[in-house]
């Protein structure tokens, strides 16, 4: 009977333990989305990022309105206008690859659109580097021999790769602007 009561014991030291170092753990998480370290609102720090309009190379200009499309959407969904206090600055470069092709026809059969968008954050003024860095990303998609399937598959991609790129951007973002 003791050694009934010494094994329950020690499961109950064991559950206490746990217990006690998750509660001294939690102290030190803070919510992504929760406030900021100053005590403002994420989403009205995030909505104060102004994403300005970029020429992009002719190659590009469809994808970079993809991207800063979803950028602005993203950082300020709400709509609401704000006083911008940070400026977003973009380059991108992209590559296509088509890793699988027809013997027979010699055409290629799926590509891979790889992306790398690098960005920049600035206070309004440009004279402050908040943060940078570099967000990459692949969409995949199928060609055929019909020419508009597989223009329409390929900007399917850019969107799927826009979306992917803007989220990466958008949670570095985020992650980077909460500890201020």
């Amino acid at each position: 009977m003791s050694s009934l009561n010494l094994t329950h014991l020690r499961g109950l030291a064991r559950i206490a333990i746990v217990a006690g170092l998750a509660l001294g753990v939690s102290a030190c998480l803070r919510p992504l989305h929760g406030p900021t370290a100053s005590g403002a609102s994420l989403q009205t720090v995030m909505a104060a990022i102004e994403v300005p309009e970029l020429d992009w190379a002719d190659a590009q200009a469809r994808i970079g309105h993809y991207l800063r499309s979803e950028l602005v959407y993203g950082l300020n969904g709400s709509g609401s206008d704000t006083t911008k206090q940070y400026v977003l600055n973009l380059s991108f470069e992209e590559r296509l690859s088509t890793p699988i092709v027809d013997s027979i026809s010699g055409r290629a059969q799926s590509a891979t659109l790889v992306g790398k968008l690098t960005y920049t954050l600035t206070n309004r003024d440009g004279s402050k580097v908040i943060t940078r860095g570099t967000a990459t990303a692949e969409a995949t998609y199928d060609r055929f021999k019909q020419r508009f399937a597989t223009v329409r598959a390929a900007r399917d991609a850019e969107i799927r790769l826009a979306k992917a790129l803007a989220e990466q951007v958008k949670t570095r973002l985020a992650a980077t602007l909460s500890q201020m």
